[in-house]
């Protein structure tokens, strides 16, 4: 029979979190300034500030914070934290890179979720203005002598012509804006000043480039959804929960109002990446009032399951909610271990699902002549042990328990 054995709530509602020094029209959202604060009150910058730049990455500022460093890996994927290397970091997931997670770059759960909350509205550096700000910026910069009536280009002068783009020139197979992404938007590639342009020229204000503080508004704007009003941002949750229903998984989520929403689509992973949809629900709320959903997912898996939901609007657009983990289990007590073959110092993942309610154990490497050559603790759920120096050969992994036995899984090592 499984069971619920931990419920963890990673965040909270995006309008519930603390430190979101940014109100759009009475909607809060976190700036970068808000996260580098986080980080520096759970003293990060002792490895990432200043001179401290290990692993290659800092978050000194915006463009630091944004550099993969050495692992290569994309540190925010704009409006998606389950596929941000960062996120991933502080949530203490498998990242396949870097030091084994044990402590060192988890943060308190209610960070976790503000900057989870600050990813999913596409990670912005300032407060995202709406597209009556957008607009009047391009107008301070003379943009609309080009792009104000002439029938051949795309206009701003109203947002559906801004979004729809529709222009009879060379850059006709080109995006003036893509929602969410403002490295594949036409408008942001032509105003950014990095010298290369992907179709036609630059667009300069009548004394040079562009302002770098407006440039960045207009990419925030567009990384976080390109909204015209307050009206049309995110649908807010005011509650997402998980809950036991007799060995399946209760979820339930409320919506304060939803405008333009066609459906919520339910995602499930065992790693918080990767994630798979399960189900989707069409939308029942509207513009004035929101709406109570529930969904029983029969089949959980054992072990850790993280839950968001995908919320689509009728344009095609979508965001993420935050993410809700539960950690499930059987009567036997379970490892896994992987890889195998696996090298020496080399970072080994174990995956211990206790029977009893054990928060922790001893676990042991051992050579087949008995000799104890490693000893640490691990913890309920998935654990990365980084392996000392091993000789090619067989070795044991043994796993203590509560009742005094043990569980051993054969490992190779090939150097």
């Amino acid at each position: 029979m499984k069971y619920i054995i931990t419920v963890l709530t990673l965040c909270t509602a995006l309008c519930q979190s603390l430190g979101q020094s940014c109100d759009v029209d009475g909607i809060l959202h976190s700036s970068f300034i808000d996260v580098q604060l986080v980080l520096d009150a759970n003293q990060c910058g002792s490895c990432h500030k200043g001179q401290n730049n290990k692993g290659n990455w800092n978050y000194d500022s915006y463009n630091s914070f944004l550099k993969k460093g050495d692992c290569g890996f994309e540190m925010i994927v704009h409006g998606d934290a389950s596929n941000s290397f960062f996120f991933r970091k502080i949530l203490g997931v498998n990242t396949d890179c870097g030091e084994s997670n044990e402590g060192v770059h988890t943060l308190p759960q209610s960070d976790v979720g503000q900057i989870e909350s600050w990813i999913n509205f596409g990670a912005p550096e300032l407060c995202v203005p709406l597209y009556a700000d957008v607009k009047q910026i391009l107008d301070n910069n003379g943009c609309n002598s080009c792009h104000g009536n002439d029938p051949g280009e795309w206009r701003y002068d109203s947002y559906l012509s801004l979004l729809n783009g529709e222009m009879d020139s060379s850059c006709s197979d080109y995006d003036v804006i893509v929602k969410g992404n403002s490295s594949q938007s036409l408008l942001f590639d032509k105003i950014n000043n990095d010298g290369a342009v992907s179709c036609g020229d630059a667009m300069n204000a009548s004394n040079g480039p562009m302002d770098a503080m407006e440039v960045a508004k207009i990419r925030d704007w567009i990384n976080s959804g390109a909204y015209e009003t307050a009206a049309s941002l995110p649908v807010i949750l005011s509650r997402f929960s998980l809950k036991d229903d007799n060995g399946d998984v209760h979820l339930a989520w409320s919506t304060e109002e939803e405008i333009a929403t066609e459906k919520f689509v339910v995602e499930r992973s065992t790693s918080g990446q990767n994630f798979q949809e399960i189900s989707e629900l069409k939308s029942e709320g509207s513009a004035t009032e929101g709406y109570n959903y529930e969904y029983l997912d029969r089949d959980p898996f054992i072990g850790e399951n993280y839950y968001r939901l995908k919320i689509l609007d009728l344009d095609g657009s979508y965001k993420y909610s935050n993410i809700r983990l539960i950690r499930m289990k059987s009567e036997e007590t379970t490892i896994l271990v992987y890889p195998n073959p696996a090298v020496s110092r080399e970072r080994l993942t174990v995956r211990w699902l206790p029977r009893a309610d054990e928060e922790s154990t001893y676990l042991n490497i051992v050579d087949v002549n008995g000799q104890n050559l490693h000893r640490k603790i691990i913890f309920e759920g998935t654990n990365y042990v980084r392996l000392p120096y091993l000789l090619d050969g067989v070795y044991y992994i043994i796993v203590e328990d509560l009742f005094g036995g043990f569980l051993l899984e054969r490992v190779v090592i090939i150097n």
